[in-house]
């Protein structure tokens, strides 16, 4: 039959073993399950920032014209792809195409607008665009930019954007224009450059 023995401890080490054990305490415990409970929590998801929600429009339309007069004569009407309203800041927002015929005081073309985006004041009728912008004018030729503003009550196209004015005979570049929408009087502000094209002469 197989023998028991009985397995002596020495004194030394139970006495180091209890001590160890008189070393532990219940709030290391709770320390244990304090670190776990943190360690295994869930990470927060970002809140989303106040306002940045987005705001429907009260009105939306595709494919409509709108008109723009000023003391009962029309000076420009917008074709807009898509249109969408806000009624709290009295904006119009035209986010598929734009394209807008400016005219002149006999009523008469004056110029013609492209552009990828467009925006109406309601308050000013001012008009800003941006997104490949291209101005065509009969008597001047065509500009090209990044961004432009129709100031209504002045009548002016303005712009702090770089712009490139090709006409029949030459190119004008720079930053910074000004002009009236049939471009007959018109300003370049700033690092004008100007050249000739092929075969055209100088009028």
């Amino acid at each position: 039959m197989p023998t028991t023995r009985n397995l002596h401890v020495p004194t030394r080490l139970n006495h180091h073993a209890s001590k160890r054990l008189a070393r532990f305490r219940p709030w290391h415990l709770a320390i244990a399950i304090a670190l776990c409970a943190a360690a295994c929590q869930p990470v927060d998801q970002p809140v989303p920032e106040e306002g940045a929600q987005d705001v429907l429009p009260d009105q939306e339309a595709w494919n409509t014209t709108i008109y723009l007069s000023r003391d009962g004569r029309q000076e420009a009407t917008i074709r807009a792809g898509h249109r969408l309203y806000f009624s709290e800041t009295n904006v119009t927002v035209i986010d598929e195409g734009i394209q807008v015929e400016f005219f002149e005081d006999d009523g008469s073309l004056a110029s013609t607008l492209e552009a990828e985006w467009g925006e109406i004041d309601g308050l000013t009728h001012n008009l800003r665009v941006r997104g490949g912008v291209t101005v065509h004018s009969t008597e001047r030729g065509t500009l090209e930019t990044d961004s432009l503003t129709w100031l209504n009550a002045a009548n002016l196209i303005v712009t702090d954007a770089a712009v490139r004015l090709t006409g029949d005979t030459d190119v004008i570049a720079g930053d910074g224009f000004e002009a009236d929408p049939g471009m007959r009087r018109y300003i370049i502000r700033r690092n004008v450059k100007g050249r000739f094209l092929p075969d055209a002469q100088p009028q």
